[in-house]
């Protein structure tokens, strides 16, 4: 919690112990595609963050529900990639490998993607990876 000062402003301790404290995590994510769903995920990724498409609609969406994606890191086009996702507070781990796995997460109904994820321990990083948008 963030002390008291007589002035004010507040040490740079003060305002990384008071995000320490902050409700949501951060979760890692390793997608690995499985066999012969790349093409098809690439293709409705792209028709998805084409103009109309409906990815900030997408976006928007999961970031009311509670789910918001940092970033999205290809390593080539038959994957792996990792992502930073953070989620909202009360959100557990099961809760954010179902959205993960499901039609609203990266999959887009396919089942393209296999999901590895794994919470990141904000506390013994010092800071999150990202600012909060929880």
């Amino acid at each position: 919690m963030l002390q008291a000062t007589t002035k004010a402003e507040f040490s740079t301790q003060d305002v990384l112990k008071g995000d320490l404290l902050m409700a949501s995590k951060f979760f890692h994510v390793h997608h690995e595609f499985r066999a012969g769903k790349a093409q098809q995920w690439w293709e409705m990724a792209q028709a998805a963050m084409a103009p109309g498409g409906g990815w900030d609609e997408a976006v928007a969406k999961n970031l009311e529900a509670g789910f918001y994606n940092h970033s999205f890191c290809p390593v080539g086009p038959e994957g792996p990639a990792f992502c930073i996702w953070e989620v909202r507070e009360g959100i557990t781990a099961e809760e954010f490998q179902e959205f993960i796995d499901g039609p609203k997460g990266v999959n887009f109904g396919l089942g393209a993607w296999m999901n590895i994820c794994r919470e990141i321990n904000v506390e013994m990083a010092g800071t999150p990876p990202y600012p909060r948008k929880f």
